[in-house]
């Protein structure tokens, strides 16, 4: 069975690619075997194995990817004379876990190891995967004020855990006695100490039907009561949105699907929501150039 990017992947694909991604999520380290063996989703196991390979090849899904907050500094930028100049700055900087070289409200976004400014953070999977809400605009904020809950700082974790967390952020590439070897533990001791870290983490695993590369990329930060009613807005969308929070700021990271006025409907979108009340102190940027290393 073969797959290409030029054909795109069928509907029936990308549900079953979005099965996989929603159970990375409560286990990361999943096998293909086990997947196929809950999901069935062809008589043969290869057929599963060589569909997921292909989504990872295009990037339709990507990770999965621990996260824990572990103390995350975030700075918004409206006065970089030159972005991509101070983005490459950025890249060598080894403490800098995300940074984007924008045009628009803001002209730079960092993230860096440091002060504990990252409240909440998360990759939203969609529902489902469906073709009828696609758009920015397909989607409707429910009336309910409620803040997203924080993320917590791990507790409890010995010079092990940190180990392993820092060694399998990315928990399917390397076995557990591969980990062993490399930090010095037994191969059952690395995953007793994985699968306590997991349970004070989140895993990141993201879902984009037309290739990560596919669609334009837009930022947008606001205030709101309705953090809840928005995330939970988002996951209506078929593709992932990347959602942050600091101080009372959240930051979107938006996959739009390019057409005709993309970022105009976008940033009408929001500016309604800004209109009704739902929002408050809207920014809209382009992003230029991004670095990432979450």
């Amino acid at each position: 069975m073969t797959y290409t990017f030029e054909r795109g992947f069928k509907e029936k694909h990308l549900k079953i690619l979005l099965n996989y991604c929603k159970m990375t999520k409560i286990d990361p380290r999943v096998t293909y075997s086990q997947f196929h063996r809950k999901y069935r989703p062809y008589s043969r196991e290869q057929s599963t194995m060589d569909l997921i390979n292909a989504a990872y090849t295009h990037r339709v899904i990507t990770g999965p990817v621990l996260y824990a907050n572990t103390g995350i500094e975030v700075k918004l930028m409206d006065n970089i004379n030159d972005p991509l100049e101070y983005l490459k700055k950025c890249k060598e900087d080894e403490k800098t876990t995300l940074a984007y070289a924008l045009h628009g409200d803001w002209s730079f976004i960092h993230f860096r190891y440091g002060a504990s400014m990252l409240k909440f953070a998360d990759s939203i999977l969609p529902h489902s995967y469906s073709n009828s809400c696609k758009y920015i605009e397909d989607i409707r904020v429910e009336e309910q004020k409620a803040k997203l809950p924080q993320d917590p700082y791990p507790h409890g974790w010995s010079d092990e855990h940190w180990d392993v967390y820092k060694v399998l952020r990315t928990p399917r590439s390397l076995t557990f006695r591969d980990v062993g070897k490399q930090i010095g533990l037994s191969w059952d001791s690395v995953k007793k100490y994985f699968y306590e870290v997991l349970r004070q983490c989140k895993v990141h695993s993201c879902f984009f039907p037309l290739g990560k590369n596919g669609y334009s990329h837009h930022v947008i930060t606001f205030e709101t009561e309705y953090e809840v009613s928005i995330l939970r807005a988002l996951k209506k969308l078929n593709r992932t949105t990347y959602i942050y929070k600091t101080q009372e700021m959240i930051i979107l990271i938006l996959f739009l699907i390019p057409r005709p006025l993309d970022f105009n409907i976008s940033t009408n979108f929001f500016k309604e929501l800004e209109e009704k009340g739902y929002i408050r102190d809207l920014h809209v940027c382009t992003p230029r150039k991004w670095h990432n290393t979450f």
